[in-house]
């Protein structure tokens, strides 16, 4: 269905009148008599009248609008997108005066940490009600690990309640085991949900308009997403990644304003979901943005282009879905019936553009596309590079904000910045840093927000609503600027992702370094992807005279 956004903008002259009859003859016309609650219903039908006059004209006059969408994901689509701009400005703005106030609201933080935990087993045997100041609760409740935890979240999981929130969790976050190599559960609670995606993330996806206006249209985002597969504890309660929350009216919301429509997502393969994803995608001109989680996503998926482009092309010119994806044929069928009406334009117009190469192909076969939006920083930089060089040439990437499984850290206030550069969220966690020449000890002295010095690395430590108390979860960062009193901040790399061959200990980034110079440095040879393990062969061919690392 196309959208008439002539229609939508002639809506507005109705909207117009209606709002100036119910202000002219009822509001401010005192010959009638009307009572102050019939005045008031009146002005407030009135302001709701002038809003939608307002919204009228400002979608009718969008150039770019997805043919899939429908005039009421259409308009739940322009009322997101607006939300989320007045979400995002208002609170950037709140949020830069607070810069100055760091130290204050890290003491709040702290406190209603601390108040809304005192309760629990954890909060009793560190006596969290006797902790008046930061020293306070440095003196009290030490450094800790995941090893501090895993019997306290055991007794989470098995349904226990006040053992370290005061309340069941409402999700089992499972973390990706980048550092450790072992995947590990951590409790959320209600209200650290509650702000992550109605306060942070709205925030930080917001700032895409602000610094691509260029997205602010009707166009559907490609969203290169794959659904896990829910696990449960013993008592009930759902187990998955911090990237996929629960399932929520919110969450079927933002479905209909992507290009994949919902039965695509309970495809659990991912190969056939990234075909999905791409097939539906392709169908749509009109996309101006592309998310998904990782730089090394996109880059699989412009492979996947280039691999199966001619049947793809197929599919969109008869009205199909490869017939050998493994798909439940129930959701073929859905898919089918509702959403692949032959387009042998479309298919034409894209071979056209494939036949002629790769390089570029995101921005020819989507004119409209402005912005990947991806994690790109540490390793992934060397993704983002890749896809700048073939198949995102000419395409901005925007890394929204910084965070992991344990907490969010920093949101991204300067896109153009490489690498990339996060303020850090002080009212989403109390943080302390502790210098990095000191991360081998133990027990180290840590540094308030404030006392952390330009140029210098730390490793960061964070106290959470999620029951997580001076948690040091591995991520290093270098302070590279001040937002008044709040650090900006780049990420090195993971603690637990140095490499340690006979105690000389080396960061990824380092490694990627040493091998994107290396590369360079050898006349046609270009790096696909990388690992890296201790070269025995060379270390024997030395004849233990030396200790050699060898990158494949």
């Amino acid at each position: 269905m196309v959208v008439s956004l002539r229609k939508v903008f002639l809506s507005s002259f109705v909207f117009a009148f209606l709002a100036y009859y119910q202000f002219h003859y009822n509001v401010f016309n005192w010959q009638v008599e009307l009572g102050v609650l019939s005045r008031i219903w009146s002005a407030l039908w009135g302001v709701f009248f002038t809003l939608c006059a307002v919204g009228a004209v400002n979608m009718g006059r969008m150039s770019v609008v997805s043919e899939s969408h429908s005039i009421y994901t259409a308009i739940l689509q322009y009322i997101i997108m607006t939300g989320l701009w007045l979400l995002s400005l208002c609170k950037y703005h709140f949020w830069m005066r607070q810069c100055s106030k760091v130290h204050e609201i890290q003491e709040k933080t702290l406190h209603r940490i601390l108040t809304t935990r005192a309760a629990t087993e954890w909060g009793r045997k560190h006596e969290f009600s006797a902790i008046r100041t930061r020293a306070d609760y440095i003196k009290q409740q030490p450094l800790t690990t995941y090893s501090d935890y895993k019997d306290y979240i055991e007794r989470e999981m098995k349904g226990e309640e006040g053992v370290l929130l005061p309340e069941h969790p409402v999700y089992m976050h499972v973390t990706s085991s980048t550092s450790s190599g072992i995947s590990k559960a951590l409790p959320c609670s209600r209200e650290s949900m509650r702000e992550l995606f109605t306060e942070f993330i709205p925030f930080a996806l917001g700032l895409i308009y602000k610094y691509y206006p260029e997205c602010w249209t009707l166009s559907k985002v490609l969203r290169i997403y794959f659904l896990p597969r829910y696990r449960y504890t013993n008592s009930g309660i759902m187990m998955g990644p911090v990237s996929s929350p629960p399932p929520s009216p919110a969450m079927s919301i933002v479905y209909l304003l992507t290009t994949t429509p919902f039965p695509a997502y309970e495809v659990y393969s991912e190969p056939d979901v990234l075909y999905l994803h791409l097939l539906f995608g392709l169908k749509d001109k009109k996309i101006a943005r592309i998310d998904t989680s990782f730089a090394s996503m996109a880059l699989t998926a412009g492979k996947c282009l280039e691999e199966k482009w001619e049947q793809l092309v197929d599919d969109i010119r008869v009205g199909r879905i490869d017939p050998k994806l493994n798909i439940d044929e129930n959701i073929r069928w859905k898919l089918v019936k509702n959403y692949m009406k032959p387009d042998p334009e479309r298919a034409n117009e894209l071979e056209k553009e494939f036949k002629k190469g790769f390089d570029g192909i995101f921005k020819r076969i989507w004119p409209n596309l402005k912005v990947i939006i991806c994690a790109t920083s540490g390793t992934f930089s060397m993704y983002v590079e890749k896809l700048e060089q073939s198949y995102a040439r000419g395409c901005a990437f925007f890394s929204a904000f910084y965070g992991a499984t344990e907490a969010l850290c920093g949101v991204n206030l300067l896109p153009e910045a490489r690498p990339e550069r996060y303020t850090v969220v002080f009212n989403s966690a109390f943080f302390e840093y502790i210098p990095v020449a000191n991360s081998g000890e133990d027990q180290p002295k840590t540094l308030f927000m404030e006392e952390v010095k330009l140029g210098e690395e730390y490793e960061l430590v964070v106290t959470t609503l999620n029951a997580l108390y001076r948690f040091r979860f591995g991520d290093v960062v270098k302070v590279v600027d001040f937002v008044e009193q709040a650090p900006v901040v780049e990420l090195q790399y993971r603690v637990g992702q140095l490499l340690n061959v006979h105690g000389e200990k080396t960061s990824e980034n380092a490694l990627l370094s040493a091998v994107c110079k290396a590369v360079k440095e050898w006349p046609g040879v270009s790096l696909k992807d990388y690992c890296c393990a201790e070269s025995v062969l060379l270390f024997r061919s030395n004849k233990g005279n030396g200790h050699n690392i060898e990158a494949a």
